[in-house]
């Protein structure tokens, strides 16, 4: 494919820099993400694979920008359905709508996963330091309207269970997608006991979470 000529105004860079990250996307949805590599993005994407550098330094700093793409999204989604049911939430609708909202973003999953052992790696100082404050404010703005949904958060929890909630993703998707081997391994009937259902999981520990939160607002710290 002949690489299209370089965008020339601001509107034609971000129409570019969308496409490359709508083929990123496209790409990752069925591809481990050490398997992708830049020259087929660039192809793809009709960009020359030196113009690709100059959206985007590195891999990781592409699938970073997609990861927060990805994440304003999610964010965008969960505030409209928090401010909806600010006031008439109950923890077991809360959990239901994360775990919604997390299911039906499986790419999402795969690069929260990925986030801090990956595509935090080998970024400048720059890069990193505008994607931590731009994930702060998300961070506490989301957090302050889960303290409105659930009166029993205290100030400062709702975005300290946001950052719980993304620690259990973590986890519970890297035992959910193991490797090709450990699936085929996992599949024998005595070892079932590892074989893990992300969303299931996922809701069951927010709800114990949710209800351990409760009680301590409730009946505060056992002395």
């Amino acid at each position: 494919m002949q690489p299209s000529s370089r965008a020339i105004t601001h509107d034609q860079k971000l129409l570019r820099r969308d496409a490359i990250l709508a083929v990123a996307m496209m790409r990752f949805a069925d591809t481990p993400y050490d398997e992708l590599i830049m020259d087929a993005i660039a192809s793809d994407a009709d960009v020359a694979k030196g113009t690709l550098y100059l959206y985007f330094r590195s891999k990781e700093e592409l699938f970073l920008a997609l990861y927060e793409r990805e994440l304003g999204r999610w964010f965008d989604a969960l505030d409209a359905a928090l401010v909806k049911n600010r006031g008439s939430a109950s923890f077991d609708s809360v959990v239901q709508l994360m775990g919604a909202s997390l299911q039906e973003r499986p790419a999402f999953l795969r690069l929260m996963a990925i986030l801090h052992t990956v595509l935090e790696r080998n970024l400048n100082h720059a890069t990193a330091l505008s994607f931590k404050t731009s994930l702060k404010d998300r961070v506490l703005h989301t957090g302050t309207l889960l303290e409105s949904c659930l009166p029993f958060l205290k100030p400062g929890q709702g975005a300290d269970l946001l950052l719980k909630i993304n620690a259990l993703v973590i986890g519970f998707q890297h035992l959910a997608k193991p490797s090709k081997v450990m699936a085929e391994v996992l599949r024998q009937p005595q070892l079932e006991l590892f074989r893990v259902d992300l969303t299931q999981q996922l809701l069951g520990t927010l709800r114990l979470l949710l209800m351990g939160l409760a009680y301590q607002a409730k009946y505060g710290h056992e002395k």
